[in-house]
């Protein structure tokens, strides 16, 4: 692909909308509206998942719950690893660089493949030591097993469409991957009940809707990068890791790596936490985790839509429009959380309902609701700083604090609260509040900071930045950047 091909024309069409749209606020919610859309079919179907798992009773409810921190281990290298696309791709748009974006994009995925495929055998056959070191309850086990088994297999698939998504968000085009994850999601809606049941597969079936599905949204995302289709043209040759990518690649990404790496071993040692507190706090929190979820729906929209304004805004060194879309980001969530929160509250009662009848069960989830669930308003300013993070390229600091957030705060102060003090499921819903609030000031005052308004990037010159009608000077001049 050349930058004046017609792969470069589209990618350049988006840029000059990111770059000169002056409604800000606008601008985001417009970017957000097609992630939206996806994000809630999502939710609608991890409820409806749930919602059938529990129809088999509470130790297929608990399956997923179990299982995912396992596969999030290799999750935690593809959302690392992506993570660089966000930065580099979406800086080197900004720049007018469109052959090195596409090129940056290739060298994640082939590095992500070489990664991931070996990897996930190698998950799939020590699957039984992790079982082991979550102490999972024997009810659940059996299943758990199953479960992790079939969905190792999509991890590849899973990878692709990762890399995919981010690197066509990062070009402004958020309505195709919200096309793909759609008909994704609609066919795992299709196959979940019919698997489960007809089949008679139960908890299998559930593992194998899954798969199929991200095998379908793989595929389509190998299809566009081999075609070009949507901006970013790959050959094989590009899956080759380019050498002059390679340390901004790993100064981007081994931050988040190990951030995720470190929060998925986290989680497991949480799952022990909760696992010995018995199978009905075990369904409790999946319950709970089901409808606190629902706020990514609103969030994970608005704050990949602020990372692709931001980061197209640094490649431009239009370091005041970040800063704006920053604050425009900032804004929204800190309104829309609050309202989301309220809302949850005083429905809660039903939403339990429809997941048990189990009067322990019930007990739990609403203690965790009203305990943990405003907390959840912390965390999301926390995901904020960490799409601003890898949209900059400045990810260290913010996920050294994610890091924190679980092993020096959640975890300690819920196994204190919940065996020590004697308090239990409360004592455990209290320590994980605690360490939601704390990171939400923490990653506030990190975007605040303004550290990280600066590319990681080279932009000596940048290409057509003359029809911006020097936005750039005007921006800046007040920040002594021109």
């Amino acid at each position: 692909m050349t930058d004046n091909s017609d792969s470069g024309r589209k990618l350049r069409a988006r840029r000059e909308k990111i770059l000169r749209d002056p409604r800000i606020a606008r601008l985001i919610v417009e970017l957000s509206l097609p992630l939206f859309v996806s994000g809630s079919l999502q939710s609608l179907y991890s409820i409806i998942d749930t919602f059938w798992l529990s129809l088999l009773g509470p130790a297929a409810l608990g399956t997923p719950t179990v299982s995912w921190p396992y596969r999030g281990v290799l999750m935690s290298i593809g959302f690392g690893l992506a993570s660089a696309v966000s930065a580099l791709a979406g800086q080197y748009i900004g720049a007018g660089e469109y052959r090195k974006a596409s090129r940056s994009v290739g060298s994640v995925l082939g590095l992500l493949l070489a990664i991931g495929v070996p990897a996930s055998l190698g998950f799939l056959l020590f699957r039984d030591l992790y079982l082991d070191a979550i102490s999972v309850t024997s009810d659940i086990r059996p299943l758990a097993d199953a479960y992790i088994a079939v969905t190792m297999a999509g991890v590849p698939f899973m990878y692709t469409f990762l890399v995919f998504n981010f690197a066509i968000g990062a070009a402004g085009d958020t309505s195709t991957p919200m096309k793909v994850s759609v008909v994704s999601t609609l066919l795992n809606f299709v196959l979940d009940p019919l698997l489960i049941f007809p089949a008679g597969l139960g908890v299998v079936g559930a593992a194998l809707a899954t798969l199929i599905s991200n095998m379908v949204a793989g595929l389509y995302g190998a299809y566009s990068f081999a075609t070009g289709r949507h901006g970013i043209e790959l050959g094989l040759k590009d899956l080759a890791p380019a050498r002059e990518y390679l340390s901004k690649i790993a100064s981007i990404s081994l931050p988040p790596i190990g951030e995720r790496f470190f929060t998925t071993l986290g989680f497991i040692v949480m799952m022990r936490i909760v696992n010995g507190l018995g199978t009905a706090i075990v369904a409790a929190y999946s319950i709970g985790q089901v409808v606190l979820n629902l706020d990514h729906v609103i969030v994970f929209p608005l704050v990949r839509s602020t990372s692709i304004v931001v980061a197209q805004s640094l490649g431009a060194q239009l370091y005041e429009r970040a800063k704006r879309a920053a604050k425009t980001g900032l804004g929204l969530i800190l309104g829309l959380v609050l309202a989301y929160i309220l809302g949850i509250i005083i429905i809660k009662d039903y939403f339990i309902g429809v997941f048990t009848s189990d009067p322990e069960v019930w007990s739990a989830a609403d203690r965790m609701l009203l305990v943990f669930g405003p907390s959840v308003l912390g965390f999301n300013l926390f995901i904020l700083a960490g799409s601003i993070a890898r949209a900059s390229g400045h990810t260290l600091l913010v996920s050294l604090l994610g890091i924190s957030r679980l092993w020096l705060i959640r975890i300690p102060l819920s196994w204190y609260l919940a065996y020590v003090a004697g308090l239990g499921d409360l004592g455990l819903w209290a320590g994980m509040a605690v360490s939601n609030w704390a990171i939400g000031l923490a990653a506030t005052a990190w975007i605040l900071s303004w550290t990280w308004a600066k590319p990681v990037i080279e932009v000596p010159g940048v290409r057509g930045l003359e029809k911006l009608g020097g936005e750039r000077k005007k921006l800046n001049s007040g920040l002594g950047l021109d």
